[in-house]
């Protein structure tokens, strides 16, 4: 009998991230996926593929060995990755992310894309290699067998941009792994904050939310905002002094047990980002019964529905008019809280991976089993 053909990962994200959503949603959907797959990692510092048990047979790299050594090591990875993908046996191939580098090498094998967003197209501005990057992910795109998009509002980005038949894309939302905090807490926090997640590069509007916070802060001195993520800046650190608010903004790094607490202690989770593909932190801030305020554009309302304060991110204003709402109605935050259980209902790593593996055999009934088991 024919050995049935399987799923094939490349490095690509793995090699990019050490923590990360992309590399995050990789780790889930492998993890629950029951076909028969390979990844191409062969060393990787990757918190996800540790914690769920897929780097068991492979060489965990700890931080400051895998940057002193990280061109040999990629090196390494690259290589495997072209050796499984140059295998006679049939496979289906999932990039992890955009370098077309793969296509010379997968022959008649059928891929599969996952597009997280189209950041780099519709904001240029905001990354130094926004062109580049545009360029691979077109061509990745256009060529590949079948497209996931991870929102609605993604799918509608993908056919605008490059003029993809709609036919070819499927909606597969993402899900949370996140629990709420529960025990003894662990964290010296404020007895009062907002919360900030993530990075802080332009898109995410960090600098609008500090001058919302400036103006609450003048009537309410004893309000904190915390932000996870790297150090503040030097461009940060001169606004929030201009703002006269340096006293009350918190800056901690931390894993995903500590962020557990962060939400779950927080008197809101604010995500001000003028776009995401998905936004899986309103997902984490359901989990931890945190209420949700957010942009009220691209793909947060798909996400969010009616489980989320909304304000316009281009507008301290209306910023500052919809968090003062919410910080300060203990009634409001309970009803989003409440909303919040119920939409966070409708997503799961689960159902992603279910979705999935629809996609994958879709490809494979439609491309690989018919030319490689022909009678």
């Amino acid at each position: 009998m024919e050995k049935q053909p399987y799923i094939i990962y490349d490095s690509q994200i793995f090699d990019l991230q050490k923590y990360g959503g992309i590399s995050r949603y990789f780790c889930e959907i492998i993890s629950k996926l029951d076909m028969e797959y390979d990844i191409s990692v062969r060393f990787t510092e990757n918190h996800y593929l540790v914690q769920t048990k897929l780097a068991e047979h492979r060489i965990y790299v700890p931080h400051f060995f895998f940057k002193h050594y990280k061109q040999r090591l990629l090196l390494g990875n690259q290589k495997l990755t072209r050796r499984l993908l140059r295998k006679s046996s049939p496979y289906l191939f999932h990039p992890t992310y955009y370098d077309p580098s793969f296509l010379e090498c997968i022959g008649h094998n059928p891929y599969v894309i996952t597009v997280h967003d189209m950041i780099h197209e519709l904001f240029p501005k905001y990354f130094h290699d926004a062109k580049e990057v545009a360029a691979q992910k077109k061509e990745v795109i256009t060529k590949a067998d079948r497209i996931i998009a991870i929102s609605e509002n993604t799918k509608k980005d993908i056919i605008n941009i490059l003029n993809i038949d709609p036919r070819k894309i499927d909606v597969i939302y993402h899900g949370t792994s996140m629990q709420p905090h529960h025990g003894k807490d662990q964290l010296s926090l404020p007895d009062r904050y907002i919360l900030f997640v993530g990075d802080r590069t332009l898109y995410k509007n960090f600098q609008r939310l500090l001058e919302a916070f400036a103006i609450i802060h003048k009537t309410d001195q004893d309000l904190y905002l915390l932000c996870t993520g790297h150090p503040l800046n030097w461009e940060e650190k001169t606004l929030i002094d201009k703002l006269n608010i340096a006293d009350r903004i918190i800056q901690v790094s931390i894993d995903d047990r500590n962020l557990s607490e962060l939400y779950s202690r927080a008197l809101l989770f604010v995500f001000p980002s003028l776009y995401e593909g998905f936004g899986i932190p309103i997902l984490e801030a359901y989990a931890c019964h945190c209420p949700v305020a957010l942009s009220n554009t691209s793909c947060f309302p798909e996400i969010a529905g009616d489980a989320g304060a909304y304000f316009d991110p281009y507008s301290v204003e209306s910023m500052v008019q919809t968090l003062t709402e919410v910080i300060y109605s203990n009634e409001k935050r309970s009803c989003l809280v409440a909303t919040g259980m119920k939409r966070l209902q409708l997503y799961s790593w689960e159902k992603t991976t279910q979705e999935t593996k629809k996609v994958y055999q879709k490809v494979l009934n439609e491309t690989l089993i018919p030319k490689t088991f022909a009678k």
